[in-house]
């Protein structure tokens, strides 16, 4: 892996006097530094000079190379030393009725995209992002830099709970993006041709504490649906392990 940890690792081996190679599965190197973060929060530029700086070490790199079993145990006979540092880039599911609806992405996809040069166009849109961290809020005021007409944040607590930090969320509500504190995703309203309409959510209250927070209960208040055009999942990511397992 080619992102913080496998370049952190390759540049610490490098000064110790070892020969290393990075396999990285992406076209690029930087992991979740590139395909994780917008480039108005952390510029290309510097990225790539942070690691052609730490490549010029004597690092080498295979990129668009992905590992599985056969390669691994082909490595153990290779190398001295195998470090595994795959990184968290699946994405995590809603579970919600309609979720697999044209026009439904993921905010790690979606990032994953802008990070390889590929912007989608969000022109004239109304996005719904369902999550309340920094990525959420990064999804958030990147749909805006992309052309959205209008962008919702759906959060199931309230603001002051969110895990994004305060100067993410203040940036994406002086962007003009709407945060709609306690409403849970219920559903996600479809077309007859089977692309998004809405989302339908529930108003909630908050209630006992739970894991270190208020923990969020159906408020007795009638569903509401808001109506979209692309919904932008960012409630976290998955690790994908299975082939080293």
């Amino acid at each position: 892996g080619g992102g913080p940890a496998g370049i952190s690792c390759a540049y610490y081996l490098a000064l110790m006097g070892h020969k290393v190679k990075i396999f990285e599965q992406r076209k690029h190197l930087g992991g979740m530094l590139r395909y994780g973060i917008p480039s108005y929060r952390l510029p290309r530029e510097d990225l790539e000079a942070e690691i052609q700086w730490i490549l010029d070490c004597g690092i080498e790199v295979e990129t668009e190379r992905s590992i599985d079993g056969m390669d691994l145990d082909r490595m153990r006979t290779t190398y001295d030393a195998v470090y595994l540092a795959i990184g968290a880039h699946s994405d995590k599911k809603l579970g919600l009725e309609g979720e697999d609806a044209e026009g439904v992405v993921s905010a790690v996809q979606m990032l994953r995209a802008i990070g390889d040069g590929e912007m989608p166009d969000f022109t004239g849109e109304r996005v719904v992002v369902i999550g309340g961290g920094n990525v959420a809020m990064d999804v958030a005021r990147s749909s805006v830099r992309l052309g959205a007409e209008k962008v919702i944040i759906a959060y199931r607590r309230r603001i002051c709970d969110m895990t994004a930090q305060d100067a993410a969320i203040a940036g994406a509500e002086a962007e003009g993006c709407q945060i709609m504190e306690l409403n849970a995703p219920v559903r996600i309203e479809t077309t007859e041709d089977g692309r998004v309409a809405g989302v339908v959510v529930q108003p909630q209250i908050i209630g006992a504490p739970r894991r270190g927070r208020p923990a969020p209960r159906a408020a007795a208040a009638p569903e509401q649906l808001i109506p979209c055009d692309r919904v932008i999942v960012a409630i976290g990511q998955d690790i994908d392990s299975g082939s080293f397992e």
